[in-house]
């Protein structure tokens, strides 16, 4: 059985109304079609009938399903295994929204299991990567906004005015905490992360015209979905800690997932104690990744999976670099304690989970 190293997979590609080629042109993609949009790049994904498959090394041509079933915590890491077992609990992909995407919620893991689905419910968290002059965000409740202004938005076709408008500019980062209402007009590309799950409720419906009894009854349903979030709250600012030249900014933590982004110019060393994986994603010039028994380069735009196992993980920059860090957190140990050790504020951690009415960081912090 070939050791564990860095893991580079083919993307999982999808073609949809709101997409365009902004990642093939920003980002250092390579083979992918060019006579359809790439409305997002799955860059590391397990589920039903889509599994990424790995392109580097040895294990080239498996997929990330059957990886686990035979390296299990080896891959996974214990901790993630005691929470989810054999599933791999993320979905990360980079999406371009040139055009409009539309109003939407997810059920959160309660609902979805009460209306019989195979998947959990979704948290998801966006990272602005890029973004074109005047792009804006929905999401979430405008202040004052309660559940009969919602309802009567569903009603009437207008859901987009109770959300909250926000700017987006590169750099920016958005936790929607499930039952979020979110939206965009457009002119915005992304790195998302999110709980593994495919759940979702549109909050226009073509069946039903404005106003109509069935419309109503739609309505009514759909709000179950809804969490009356304010939107101010879904933005959410990065804490910065530097590590001698080198600068980790934590982006956003909730249980699901949390995410760093590392700024570096020497090198960056992660451990990989068996407890957890990471997956990288470079966005930002270039860097060679070294653990296990095998190395990758990474450029703009390409991402790889650390397995749990494979000990030190050497980072080094070639120039200046940027990537993202995602991992499924230990709270406490890998966000609250490093970051009152960085003399970091408590208020500035509990921000980093988002809207207040389901931060898990609050609680954490107060015993």
């Amino acid at each position: 059985m070939p050791g564990l190293y860095p893991l580079r997979f083919k993307e999982i590609l999808r073609n949809y109304d709101f997409g365009g080629r902004w990642i093939a042109e920003e980002f250092d993609k390579q083979g992918l079609p060019e006579e359809h949009r790439l409305s997002e790049t799955w860059e590391v994904c397990d589920r039903p009938g889509e599994s990424s498959v790995v392109k580097n090394g040895a294990l080239a041509g498996s997929s990330l399903h059957d990886l686990i079933e035979t390296y299990g915590e080896e891959l996974l890491g214990h901790a993630v295994t005691a929470e989810s077992g054999s599933r791999f609990p993320l979905l990360i992909k980079l999406l371009d929204a040139t055009n409009p995407l539309g109003e939407q919620v997810h059920q959160d893991n309660s609902l979805a299991k009460e209306q019989g689905l195979k998947d959990p419910g979704k948290t998801e968290a966006w990272y602005m990567l890029r973004t074109r002059p005047g792009a804006t965000i929905h999401c979430g409740t405008r202040e004052g906004i309660g559940r009969d202004e919602v309802l009567k938005a569903l009603v009437d076709g207008t859901i987009r005015d109770v959300m909250e408008e926000q700017q987006a500019r590169s750099g920016d980062a958005f936790l929607l905490h499930a039952g979020t209402m979110h939206y965009s007009h457009g002119g915005v590309l992304f790195y998302e992360i999110m709980q593994n799950s495919d759940v979702i409720m549109m909050l226009r419906s073509h069946e039903f015209l404005p106003g109509t009894e069935g419309r109503k009854k739609w309505a009514e349903k759909t709000i179950r979905a809804v969490r009356l979030a304010p939107g101010s709250e879904c933005r959410v600012q990065p804490v910065i800690v530097a590590l001698g030249m080198n600068r980790i900014s934590y982006i956003f933590a909730c249980r699901f997932f949390a995410l760093e982004r590392l700024d570096l110019v020497s090198p960056h060393d992660i451990a990989c104690a068996g407890e957890r994986f990471y997956v990288l994603t470079q966005i930002e010039g270039n860097s060679s990744v070294e653990g296990g028994t095998g190395s990758e380069n990474l450029g703009p735009g390409q991402s790889c999976l650390l397995p749990a196992s494979l000990g030190n993980v050497a980072v080094a920059p070639n120039g200046p670099c940027s990537l993202l860090k995602a991992y499924v957190p230990d709270l406490v140990r890998d966000i609250i304690e490093p970051l009152r050790r960085a003399q970091i504020q408590d208020r500035d951690i509990i921000a980093l989970g988002g809207e207040r009415g389901c931060n898990p960081l609050i609680g954490l912090i107060r015993k």
